[in-house]
């Protein structure tokens, strides 16, 4: 079972240190050429050293080093979050159209689907690895959780396969992070997460 919130915060903390580490870098540098044009006299020539190999090499590897190493982190946080498992807990078909989204619960003959006037209910039980097929009916959408940290595409006439895992119960917001239209913007979801003894309860409830 794989936690794409965990995942990618894992991935931001070695991102963000780096990021900020060179922003001070850049930040200072900037200062210092800024000071010294201010010091230096009008038409006096600047400096005329030559070049330094050895200290040009070794920045240049430093920034490849550090290249390869987010590229490693990047796809193998990726690898993790694109696997599909053998066996999950739970299968949910996912339609989206202009403008509302369908969750379809195949192996319980739940059908959950937005309303103009109420977004559509997404429930998954935690602790269960959750295999999501997304399809639409017209243009391409974007199914997003921000709290998962994770969105997917998904296409007319094709279907699009992934699986997302909650740990703890609570409710969250999705919506369309691609823009479909006049109403893209009311084109929102919720997902509620429960707990095992809870979700039965709503399935015997709703099938």
């Amino acid at each position: 079972m794989t936690d794409t919130r965990h995942e990618f915060a894992g991935l931001e903390s070695v991102y963000l240190p780096i990021a900020f580490v060179v922003f001070g870098i850049v930040a200072l540098l900037v200062l210092y050429a800024l000071v010294r044009r201010r010091r230096g006299r009008v038409g006096e020539i600047g400096s005329q050293r030559k070049e330094n190999n050895p200290l040009e090499l070794a920045y240049a590897a430093v920034l490849v080093a550090i290249v390869v190493v987010l590229v490693v982190l990047t796809f193998t946080t990726e690898d993790r979050v694109d696997a599909i498992a053998k066996k999950p807990g739970l299968e949910v078909k996912i339609t989206a159209a202009q403008w509302n989204w369908r969750f379809s619960y195949p192996a319980y003959g739940i059908t959950q689907q937005s309303t103009p006037t109420r977004p559509a209910m997404l429930v998954v039980p935690t602790g269960t690895t959750v295999h999501f097929t997304g399809t639409s009916t017209d243009v391409i959408h974007s199914f997003w959780v921000p709290d998962r940290r994770f969105k997917r595409d998904v296409f007319p006439r094709s279907n699009t396969s992934f699986d997302l895992a909650w740990t703890k119960p609570g409710l969250a917001r999705g919506e369309c992070a691609e823009f479909c239209g006049l109403l893209h913007a009311n084109m929102d979801f919720q997902v509620e997460a429960l707990t095992p003894a809870d979700f039965r309860a709503w399935v015997a409830a709703h099938r």
